[in-house]
């Protein structure tokens, strides 16, 4: 099948299908792993597409706990994106991250207890020019939604994928996904 009938994005997603349709291919017929691959929707918290206001979408990645797990997020999305990032410090590098949100992201964000770091690592990247991310910042995940939604145009996509965990202000990160849902519901 071609990969663009894989319903969720990313080179990432398109990996996990093909290992699993490894683990199963002996169990399950082709037909129906193909049908799984044009029908399921992801799981909750990650890169959870939350709705579309005013032709802004919204998606919930809390469970980009790591840079890592942001970058492959970043690589999903076609156009560049406003990016809403940190939290906890589990004290992992932020130079692989910083180095790709000049070339992924339009608005960066920034939240939290590693706030200073991601910003360090963005602006020592080599092909950061100063205004490219335009980068804010906010004290809790309420404001950064309000400026999300200010700063938004139709036909941005906004991505909460925090590269870090949840622990300086939410206990896991189901929790502070689910409040950044409950954020971008009641926004008007």
């Amino acid at each position: 099948m071609p990969v663009s009938d894989i319903r969720i994005a990313g080179t990432h997603n398109v990996e996990n299908y093909l290992a699993a349709c490894a683990a199963v291919r002996e169990l399950v017929p082709h037909e129906v792993m193909a049908q799984v691959a044009r029908t399921f929707n992801g799981v909750e918290h990650r890169r959870e597409f939350v709705r579309e206001l005013d032709g802004v979408k919204y998606y919930n990645d809390s469970i980009g706990s790591s840079p890592t797990r942001t970058m492959a997020n970043l690589r999903s999305f076609s156009q560049r994106v406003i990016l809403l990032a940190g939290g906890y410090d589990k004290h992992l590098p932020f130079d692989s991250l910083g180095e790709a949100i000049p070339q992924s992201v339009k608005v960066l964000i920034l939240c939290g207890a590693t706030a200073d770091k991601i910003e360090k690592a963005v602006r020592e990247a080599p092909d950061y020019q100063e205004g490219y991310p335009e980068i804010y910042r906010c004290d809790n995940l309420e404001q950064v939604v309000e400026l999300a939604h200010d700063l938004a145009k139709p036909g941005d996509e906004v991505l909460f994928s925090p590269a870090c965990a949840s622990f300086d202000q939410f206990p896991n990160f189901e929790v502070r996904g689910q409040r950044f849902k409950e954020l971008v519901n009641a926004l008007k």
